[in-house]
């Protein structure tokens, strides 16, 4: 498989531009891997250039007042950051953290440079912009309206469901996930506890089984409703 071969199968905008782009696109873009925890971008950050995740995942999160960290989203494989994309375009200020998940980071670095030019002349680089931003400000609003309207556990169920995917297992320590919840170790432990008495998951150490994700899914459903 050639480079553009492999570009285009994990970013399939690129493939849809005209030749003399790609061409260009693949002569810019530098490959990147980091390690787990590896902070990318910091509040402030002047923005240069666009991330695609081909690897791993990219967490963008805050960090309150008093210290507690609370994750905004996840950017996974084929995705990249409506907040850099939009400080990128805006020449504004990076506005949070963006640091390497669990399991670190491969991605694409496009110069700002690059990216802007194509967005004017590529209508595929202009798809993919807005499809990145509709579906992450769909999801922004959900978390909204899940710390405006959800209970913590049903919040803590809803992070569960949404990681654990197809294996149904979440491999993430009670540290890990208060942070990404914005509140206390010692809370998720005991939402977990209140969970597990329910028959709901099986809860080890970094490692969380979904024993009834539909019922799981119930509970959001009833809450929400």
């Amino acid at each position: 498989m050639t480079a553009q071969d492999d570009v285009s199968a994990a970013f399939p905008f690129v493939g849809a531009m005209a030749p003399t782009a790609q061409d260009r696109l693949l002569r810019s873009i530098a490959s990147k891997t980091v390690a787990p925890g590896t902070d990318l971008l910091r509040p402030g950050d002047a923005v240069d250039g666009v991330y695609l995740v081909r690897r791993g995942a990219i967490r963008v999160y805050y960090i309150e007042a008093d210290g507690r960290e609370g994750t905004l989203y996840w950017i996974e494989p084929g995705q990249s950051c409506i907040l850099a994309l939009n400080s990128l375009f805006a020449e504004i200020p990076y506005p949070a953290f963006a640091s390497a998940d669990a399991d670190g980071a491969d991605f694409l670095a496009i110069p700002g440079g690059v990216f802007r030019d194509l967005f004017s002349h590529e209508p595929a680089a202009q798809r993919f912009l807005f499809d990145q931003l509709s579906g992450r400000v769909f999801g922004l609003l959900q978390l909204l309206e899940q710390r405006m309207r959800l209970p913590q556990e049903e919040r803590l169920i809803a992070l569960l469901l949404a990681k654990a995917g197809d294996t149904a297992i979440v491999e993430l320590s009670q540290e890990e996930l208060a942070r990404h919840l914005g509140t206390s170790r010692e809370v998720v432990s005991r939402l977990l506890r209140n969970l597990a008495n329910q028959d709901l998951i099986d809860s080890r150490p970094r490692r969380i089984a979904l024993r009834d994700p539909g019922r799981l899914k119930d509970r959001l459903t009833e809450t929400a409703g």
